[in-house]
């Protein structure tokens, strides 16, 4: 095992840093947006990127294998995409509760308010200035 992660080693080297760099970036890029399943999927995705540089020839059972765990990594990130919705949606109808409760509260206190004051209510469906019925003739 010493061995293989030696010619591990020995492999990155020769590529240099730019093309290791292009490897690891996308995942620190994703790690920054603190999504864990797509910073695991986006290190799944450029450990397969090294794994087909390191040995091209088990790129075929790497691909299966890669695909499987990427297909994994959709589904769990769909599940965790639906909690968040059901989440966001019980909080859009909570705050929804409240403002037509504060709206109902408001307009209790605006008609107390015009009451007490002796005036009749506005009408809330009065849009405008009431129609003129001055016809020139």
């Amino acid at each position: 095992m010493a061995k293989h992660i030696e010619d591990l080693g020995q492999f990155l080297q020769s590529f240099g840093v730019a093309p290791l760099a292009l490897l690891f970036l996308p995942v620190l890029i994703t790690a920054l947006a603190r999504n864990a399943t797509l910073a695991l999927a986006t290190s799944l995705l450029s450990f397969t990127s090294l794994m087909l540089f390191v040995a091209p020839a088990s790129a075929i059972s790497g691909l299966a294998i890669v695909s499987g765990l990427g297909s994994f990594l959709v589904a769990l990130e769909s599940i965790f995409a639906r909690a968040r919705m059901m989440a966001l949606n019980k909080e859009i109808a909570d705050l929804t509760s409240r403002v037509n409760q504060l709206e109902r509260a408001e307009q209790r206190r605006l008609t107390l308010e015009i009451k007490a004051s002796g005036r009749s209510p506005p009408r809330s469906d009065h849009h405008g200035p009431p129609p003129s019925h001055d016809r020139a003739t």
